[in-house]
């Protein structure tokens, strides 16, 4: 059944418009590892989180004014549940990239789309199917090969890396279910200012607060805020109202294509068996996840709740 037989609502216009802008998202998202990168070998990494946070609040200030103003207390609520959420993610993987190469941590960080359908599993009380086992095997053999060291041990930055796919795992899944209830702009901007908030209240016991920075770092710290916070925040919220969690979740994960791109252009990362290898294990773990079906009869979702490739296909994220 198509799309727009199952919400009539929806046009094959906006579920196309809604999987070119996740599209999007995705390559800035990997361009931005590249970025990250070389803005964190400049300045701290929390210092550089917080100034990110901080810059992209006052854009969304300027650009939206209104959706502060109209905002509800529920609205902060689940803001901060997704700021807290994100901002884990992005403080872990920033300090990660500090040890490892851009190509890397993107591919571990793309892991949590795989991580998505077992998480809300645990929050439906669903057992997953073989199919998503199978896919999650892979994915993890795929992690061990890009990885894992002779000694079997992983570096701190994979490490953390991988702690961040967990935590942009439980965002991806928090998002579908709040995206519904909130306008997008004001979801967005609500999220960033908590996060922010959050920011200012640790980043002065972990470094030195300082604004007398290189205009590299200052031009990594307005780009990311623009383009990979505002941006994606935005686009993320307004389109799982109009796509399936399948489209969404695949279009995401190439965010981790684009970040092993990117760092070979940019000489960051090199060609190795062990990048070409475990990257493509690990993309492999993740298609079969999102494109085959769970196990079970699906139940019936709450509007906008994450779903896997065949539970409820078609419900809004």
């Amino acid at each position: 059944m198509s799309l727009t037989a199952t919400h009539p609502a929806r046009t094959r216009r906006q579920v196309l418009v809604a999987d070119v802008l996740l599209f999007s998202v995705a390559v800035v998202w990997g361009f931005n590892f590249v970025v990250i990168k070389d803005a964190i070998a400049r300045i701290d990494p929390m210092l550089y989180v917080m100034l990110r946070y901080f810059a992209a609040v006052i854009m969304f200030a300027l650009i939206t004014p209104r959706s502060i103003r109209r905002s509800r207390r529920s609205d902060w609520v689940m803001g901060a549940v997704l700021g807290v959420f994100y901002l884990t993610a992005l403080i872990v993987q920033t300090i990660g990239l500090q040890y490892t190469t851009p190509g890397k941590s993107s591919f571990i960080t793309g892991l949590n789309v795989a991580m998505v359908p077992f998480l809300y599993m645990l929050v439906a009380r669903r057992s997953p199917g073989l199919a998503q086992i199978f896919g999650a095997v892979i994915a993890t053999v795929g992690l061990g090969v890009l990885s894992l060291r002779g000694n079997l041990g992983m570096s701190w930055g994979d490490g953390l890396s991988l702690l961040g796919a967990l935590f942009y795992g439980l965002h991806i899944m928090a998002t579908g279910f709040f995206a519904p209830k909130v306008p997008p702009a004001t979801l967005a901007i609500v999220q960033v200012a908590a996060a922010a908030v959050f920011c200012a209240v640790i980043t002065p016991f972990a470094t030195h607060v300082t604004l007398a920075l290189p205009w590299q770092a200052w031009a990594a710290i307005v780009w990311t805020a623009l383009a990979g916070t505002i941006y994606a925040f935005y686009i993320q919220s307004w389109a799982q109202q109009y796509t399936t969690s399948t489209h969404a979740a695949v279009l995401l994960c190439l965010e981790s294509v684009f970040g092993a791109v990117f760092g070979i252009i940019f000489g960051m990362d090199s060609v190795t068996w062990r990048l070409v290898g475990g990257a493509a294990l690990i993309f492999t773990g993740i298609l079969i996840i999102e494109l085959l079906p769970v196990r079970g009869t699906p139940t019936p979702l709450p509007a906008g709740a994450m779903t896997t490739a065949t539970a409820s296909e078609g419900e809004s994220r």
